[in-house]
């Protein structure tokens, strides 16, 4: 009997030391590991969360806001030739993304499928509350597609960043910036 309670109790150590893996869910919640990378930016109220699946990225954006959300991929300068993915929660069953391109330094920035590309996002959803917006998406790595940037899964990539003040998502940004992130996760 003490053998068998030894066995048990040695299966539940090693189960308990193995780390939980979770396949990411896109519904606009944020399970517990769910996600295993992530940079804060504007002190906390913007979080971008990410995962690779094969030759897919998820991301998810959390960001104190009642408007939009927006991020943006490896810009040559400023806004320039970035490959943007804008988010609009109205509510949980208005959820709208769009794969965007910015021309210039400042904008503007239109739908891919305006420029001659395509919509490349796979898959979205999002919630709000109060004062919180998510905003879950996914996407190939590299998707063929000229208006956007192969996204790397290791190494140093230049992300932007924007919230708005409203679901006017012509409405300038309330909060705006630039980082370049880890891709295995921030050290």
């Amino acid at each position: 009997m003490k053998m068998k309670a030894f066995s048990t109790a040695l299966v539940l150590l090693v189960l308990a030391s193995v780390p939980a893996v979770f396949a990411v869910n896109v519904d606009g919640t944020i399970a517990s590991g769910e996600y295993s990378k992530q940079a804060v930016f504007d002190k906390g109220n913007f979080k971008l969360l990410w995962e690779f699946e094969g030759d897919k990225v998820f991301m998810a954006i959390v960001a104190k806001t009642p408007g939009w959300v927006a991020i943006g991929f490896n810009p040559s300068t400023v806004m320039a030739k970035s490959d943007m993915v804008l988010g609009l929660v109205k509510d949980q069953s208005d959820v709208q993304a769009v794969d965007e391109w910015s021309s210039g330094i400042f904008g503007p920035h239109a739908p891919d499928v305006d420029k001659g590309g395509k919509s490349d996002i796979l898959s979205y959803a999002g919630t709000r509350t109060d004062d919180t917006v998510v905003f879950e998406f996914s996407r190939l790595l590299n998707t063929g597609d000229q208006l956007d940037k192969v996204i790397p899964t290791s190494g140093k990539f230049k992300v932007i960043w924007a919230y708005g003040p409203s679901l006017d998502v012509t409405a300038k940004h309330k909060k705006a910036g630039s980082a370049t992130i880890q891709m295995e996760g921030q050290k």
